[in-house]
């Protein structure tokens, strides 16, 4: 029996198309996966993100807690913000990329769906070393993902314009009779402006249906995990247990970033100081120049046909109209425009390194 999330409803009645998503019933797409995905770049789209974790921190040494548990610094996060962080093991590989939110009196971090219950069994451990009270606290909420370009108008006539005060990667509980408390972030994994919204169950199906109704003015798209699948890995954001698992490390991952080494100890932290100078692969894009579609575990070749690496995610990107993917490549062909080769069904099919992002982002990361 598969998790539904307190949208399963709203998903049966417009038609989604579900699938079995890390033990929950998740809208695929609604109409097309690739026409949402464009959407989402013209004006907005909305997703039910619901299946993520949602795990609560209090107590005296919840920030020191987290600051032994997490790669990055959590000592500069500031109330109201939020922060991108890994869980590594002691090899320095990453148990899970969450997010970290500081609201004051507690943190919560966010996690992926597949990882939930082996994160909370794993901070529970952790925990006992410390002053903190661990609580799961997904089954409480649903999670609304509203992105792109008109997301910001369509919340502030759904809500009101004290949710527009909140910058990139902050955070605020906000009130109303309608909706309860609702816990918004501007955030998102779309790689465009937008907001993430905890609801309580009883007003999910309200506020939904809310702002869609708004949204009717701004060509809102109801969007699935395929066209978030699509945007993510334009963004260059990498996705848990496909492109990154407890194997990889952050440097490998083009993480290294979000590793504050000179600042803390915290778990893993010495094999990363071990392994930062001899990454011998990296995670990074590639563009397809003939018509191809690498998916996961195909081969990348050079030239001469000897392996550099392994594709890891691929998709067709309709912003760009090419098939693009990502995958781990020996560090000499992690740079911008190497020509090298994705085996497909045992042909070899050109392609060009590239950076990441693969388009311009609109995410809106001033003040």
């Amino acid at each position: 029996m598969l998790f539904q999330t307190p949208l399963y409803p709203e998903h049966i009645n417009q038609g989604a198309k579900l699938v079995d998503f890390a033990g929950w019933s998740m809208p695929l797409e609604y109409t097309s996966m690739l026409k949402e995905a464009t959407q989402v770049r013209k004006t907005a789209g909305l997703f039910d993100v619901s299946h993520m974790g949602k795990i609560e921190i209090k107590g005296a040494q919840a920030e020191k807690f987290l600051q032994y548990l997490c790669s990055n610094d959590i000592a500069s996060l500031q109330r109201g913000r939020m922060q991108y962080n890994l869980l590594l093991n002691e090899r320095g590989g990453i148990i899970d990329d969450v997010m970290v939110y500081n609201l004051g009196s507690y943190f919560l971090l966010v996690v992926n769906a597949a990882c939930a219950s082996k994160d909370f069994s794993w901070l529970r451990v952790q925990g006992e070393k410390f002053e903190v009270a661990i609580e799961d606290k997904a089954s409480f909420y649903a999670l609304l993902a509203l992105q792109g370009k008109a997301a910001a108008p369509i919340l502030e006539q759904t809500l009101d314009s004290s949710v527009l005060t909140l910058s990139y990667m902050s955070c605020g509980v906000f009130y109303y009779s309608d909706f309860g408390s609702l816990l918004i972030s501007r955030s998102g994994y779309s790689g465009e402006d937008g907001f993430e919204i905890w609801v309580e169950n009883e007003f999910a199906r309200r506020l939904w249906q809310r702002l869609q109704e708004v949204g009717r003015n701004y060509h809102l798209a109801l969007c699935g995990l395929g066209a978030r699948d699509i945007l993510r890995l334009e963004a260059g954001y990498p996705l848990y247990g496909t492109d990154m698992d407890e194997e990889t490390n952050p440097y490998e991952a083009g993480l290294g970033w979000a590793v504050k080494l000179e600042y803390k100890d915290f778990i893993g932290r010495s094999s990363l100081e071990k392994l930062k100078c001899k990454i011998r692969r990296r995670r990074f894009g590639f563009v397809m120049k003939e018509r191809g579609f690498a998916r996961s575990g195909y081969p990348i070749l050079d030239a001469a046909g000897q392996e550099l690496g392994v594709v890891k995610s691929g998709v067709y990107s309709p912003n760009l109209a090419q098939f693009i993917g990502n995958g781990f490549l020996d560090s000499e062909y992690a740079v911008e425009g190497k020509e090298v080769f994705i085996k497909i069904r045992n042909k070899p099919y050109l392609a060009l390194t590239k950076k990441f992002p693969f388009l311009k982002l609109g995410v809106k990361k001033e003040g």
